[in-house]
């Protein structure tokens, strides 16, 4: 008897396969194994997800006098902050979809500044009184951001408690837990 595979799919966080009538589930998806797909206004459960944050935070960390600050995107050459965020994601399974920065902050759960956990995405705002996005990185722990600052700092890590970080920040989302 010859097989067929009717359909598979990946439905939220449930991979679903169809075989002649028959749907089989699995209930957590490997970032390893499959391209997941960040979820406006909630977090996506991956079953290795400690493991797949510290590859994004230490892909990111690579590109530390590497990548340079660019509106052009190039993967893993240059690009924005916005760009950093998306490629070191992607980079790792994670598709946040865009490289626009105002888009990437509907991704993903809020999280209260007080409970950021390496590999939030951080949001902030230099154009105040505007409410738009103007800067993103990732939290990595211990009060610091990776992010791709500006064509003179280029690829950094700097203290979410520095007087600029302080001033512009607007909001945290956590993409995957």
């Amino acid at each position: 008897m010859k097989k067929r595979w009717a359909a598979i799919a990946l439905t939220g966080m449930m991979a679903v396969s169809v075989f002649a009538g028959t749907v089989s589930t699995a209930s957590k998806v490997s970032a390893a194994s499959v391209s997941v797909t960040a979820q406006k206004g909630s977090a996506v459960n991956i079953a290795n997800e400690q493991k797949v944050i510290n590859n994004i935070i230490q892909t990111g960390k690579s590109l530390i006098g590497q990548a340079r600050y660019s509106h052009t995107y190039n993967a893993s050459y240059t690009m924005d902050c916005s760009g950093f965020t998306y490629y070191i994601f992607k980079k790792n399974g994670i598709d946040l979809k865009t490289r626009d920065d105002d888009k990437q902050v509907s991704y993903g759960k809020y999280v209260p500044k007080n409970q950021l956990k390496a590999g939030d995405l951080i949001f902030y705002n230099a154009n105040k009184p505007r409410q738009d996005v103007t800067h993103v990185g990732i939290y990595i722990g211990d009060g610091k951001v990776l992010h791709m600052a500006n064509s003179s700092s280029n690829v950094t890590i700097s203290k979410l408690s520095s007087s600029w970080h302080t001033k512009n920040y607007l909001t945290a989302r956590r993409i995957i837990q």
